[in-house]
Order: structure tokens, then C-alpha cells, then sequence
């Protein structure tokens, strides 16, 4: 009888043991789970995180068809159909829908296309206003006019009804109409100006007269004084400059026939000593150019020029493609890309130096930015490493 009752016993202890183990198990693996994705890497702002790895975004007007398959491996992105568009750097797998086109017989008018990277925009005829109900409804409604009374304060512009005020001295009496004042109310103080004229003059003040003359005539006396002063002192000047340019000529050594001639130039120089003696002492500029470091260039360069035009610029500067194209595949961001571009732009025009900068490439990049219409850029070049002597 004994025996019988094992299978059953078994049964009870068994089952619920079974069940816990599975418990358990499935705790840990969420556990295992959970640590992995919290030791994930942060990524870049054109990244995503994919599986514990980074991603590249796909650009603007794509959409996202693969996710990349491991680290250093790059996205499937495909352009978005037509009637779609996507306006910023994502990893959606579809695109949006652009607006329907405009409705002309609601007055509204294309301002642009619907292209793969932005929406439709519509706009309004002339004499109607966008009136914007929410991001994606709008209306154009007719532009007001001015009623009765009313003068225009500001025209009616693309988002902007006409603003109307009343004219002067008309006021207010509905919504669109103002009419003409006709006696003084707080609605029309105009009015009340006439009675001011009505009122007695207050008494001059004994003496005020004499005041106002003695103001006059000492503005007229200072006046004259500060002339006298600049015009002597601009007569003093001009005489210093002749003494000096004077002296020049004497010194001239075409000049110089004889000894004569010499014994002017001596004096010439002593009339320079005299004239040093009292003018400030003047710093002459430094002639000797400084060594640019190549990477500091480079990274100002990145800094100024801007993202939209930096492949028109290296390209400008005999970049060749396949290089922009190997620099882009062994860089995933996108600024250590476009600073090996500039070095190999570098390293071609100084045959292998890379560390100080020529002054024949800095000259070509500050043309070739000039040729691009960056005229900015090239004069912050300018003005931070170019000097007198590094054109020479």
C-alpha cells in the first residue's frame, strides 16, 4: 500500500519545485538583460542605439530601411517617395506625408514645393492674410479695410491683418467707425487745447533776459576760443610735417652731388633727433611671421565655415573624391571626416609636413573662400594668422 502512494507524493513536491526553477531563471536572464543594456555607450547626436552599439541617423529626405548589423557598419537609408519628406536627421522607418497642394479657390497660393526634405507651403493672394489655426490648418481670409474715420497704422502682410486706428482728432464710436470731434472729452483732449490759449501768461521773471544773454555770450566766447585753439594746432602740424618731409629730401641720396649736399642731410637728421625728441615714440609693426600649426588652422577652419559648404570647399581645394569618400568611411563623425579632408589637402601641398602650416596654403584657402562668396570667413582667416609679411 505503501509503495502506491510514492508516484502521488512525488507529484506534489515536483510540480511546484519545477515551477520555482523556472522562476528563478527567468529572473536572471531579465537581470543578464538589464546589465547589458545599462553598459550600453552613449552615442552622438547623428547616432541611435541599436543592440548595445551606435548607429548613423539617416539625413535629412531619407528614411530608415536597415538597421546597421554591427559596430563601425553604416545604416540603410533610401530617399523618401514622392509626396513624403523628412526635415531633419532620423532613424524612422517611414516618412511623413506632405500637405495637400493649395487650394486656389480658398485663395491660396504654393510658396514652395513639397520636396523630400520639407513640406508644402502655401501662402495667400495678394489682398488676403494667412490666418494660422494650428501647424497644420490655415485659411486665408481677405484683408481689412478701413472704415469711416480710420487711418491705416500697419498694412495687412502675409500672417498680419490691416491695423486701424482713427484719424486725428476723430474718436472711436464703433467697431470700424470714428467720427469727428466737436468739443472737449476725455475721448478728445485736442479739443481741449483751445482753452489754453485763453489763459493769462505768467509774469517774466526780473532779470531772465540778462541771464539768457550772459548763456549766449559765453557760448559764443567758448566757440571761439576752442576755433582759435584747432586752427593753430592744425597750422602747427602741417608746419611739422613740411620741416620733416624736408628733411627727407635733403637725405635723399639722389640728392647727394656733392658736399653740400651732405652737410644739408646732416642737418636733416638733426632736425629728425628734434622732432622724435618731442613726437611719442611709435611701434613699428611685427614683420616676422609666425608659425601656424596646422591643426589649430584646421579646426578654425571647421569653426567658421560653414557645414552646407564645407564639401564645395574642399573640393575647391583639389580634394579629390575619393578621398572625401574614404574619409567619411573611416570617420563616423562627421567633424573628424572633414578634418582628415583638410589634412590631406595638406599634406598635399607641403609634400609630407604636417605640422606648420604654408603660407602659400593659407593664401589659397582665403581665395578659395573668397570665390565661394564667404567673404566672412576669409577675412576671420585674415585677421587671426595673416600678416604683412605672410603674402611676401
Amino acid at each position: 500500500m505503501e509503495s502506491r502512494h510514492h508516484p502521488v507524493k512525488w507529484k506534489r513536491i515536483g510540480v511546484p519545485c519545477i515551477l520555482f526553477l523556472l522562476a528563478v531563471l527567468r529572473q536572471c536572464d531579465a537581470t543578464e538583460v538589464q546589465n547589458i543594456f545599462n553598459n550600453t555607450v552613449t552615442c552622438q547626436e547623428n547616432e541611435y542605439q541599436h543592440t548595445g552599439f551606435c548607429c548613423d541617423k539617416c539625413h535629412p529626405g531619407f528614411k530608415l530601411k536597415q538597421k546597421c548589423v554591427g559596430e563601425g557598419k553604416r545604416s540603410n537609408c533610401v530617399i523618401c517617395s514622392p509626396g513624403t519628406y523628412q526635415d531633419h536627421m532620423n532613424h524612422y522607418m517611414n516618412c511623413f506625408t506632405c500637405r495637400e497642394p493649395c487650394d486656389a479657390l480658398s485663395k491660396e497660393i504654393e510658396i514652395e514645393p513639397c520636396t523630400n526634405k520639407h513640406n508644402r507651403i502655401c501662402g495667400c493672394e495678394a489682398g488676403y492674410y494667412k490666418n494660422v489655426v494650428n501647424e497644420i490648418t490655415m485659411s486665408c481670409d481677405p484683408c481689412r479695410k478701413c472704415g469711416k474715420g480710420e487711418r491705416e497704422t500697419r498694412p495687412c502682410e502675409k500672417e498680419r491683418n490691416t491695423e486701424c486706428d482713427c484719424k486725428h482728432n476723430h474718436y472711436r464710436v464703433a467697431k470700424g467707425i470714428c467720427a469727428p470731434c466737436t468739443n472737449c472729452s476725455s475721448k478728445c483732449p485736442e479739443m481741449c487745447q483751445s482753452t489754453d490759449l485763453t489763459t493769462p501768461t505768467p509774469p517774466l521773471i526780473p532779470g531772465l533776459h540778462l541771464q539768457t544773454a550772459f548763456l549766449v555770450c559765453l557760448s559764443v566766447v567758448i566757440g571761439l576760443v576752442c576755433f582759435i585753439i584747432v586752427y593753430f594746432g592744425v597750422k602747427y602740424c602741417k608746419r611739422i610735417q613740411t620741416l620733416y618731409s624736408q628733411s627727407h629730401k635733403a637725405c635723399d641720396p639722389e640728392n647727394q652731388v656733392g658736399k653740400n649736399e651732405t652737410h644739408n642731410c646732416i642737418q636733416g637728421k638733426d632736425v629728425e633727433k628734434l622732432l622724435s625728441s618731442s613726437q611719442p615714440e611709435t611701434v613699428l609693426p611685427d614683420c616676422i611671421p609666425r608659425e601656424i600649426k596646422t591643426p589649430e588652422f584646421i579646426y578654425f577652419v571647421l569653426y567658421i565655415v560653414p557645414v552646407s559648404r564645407f564639401k564645395e570647399l574642399v573640393r575647391r581645394l583639389n580634394v579629390s573624391e575619393q578621398d572625401i569618400d574614404r574619409a567619411e568611411r573611416d570617420h563616423r563623425a562627421f567633424a573628424d571626416a572633414q578634418y582628415q579632408m583638410l589634412m590631406v589637402w595638406v599634406e598635399s601641398g607641403t609634400r609630407g609636413g604636417k605640422s606648420v602650416l604654408p603660407c602659400q596654403l593659407l593664401q589659397e584657402c582665403v581665395n578659395t573662400l573668397k570665390d565661394m562668396n564667404l567673404t566672412a570667413c576669409a577675412e576671420s582667416i585674415e585677421d587671426k594668422y595673416a600678416t604683412s609679411s605672410s603674402y611676401n
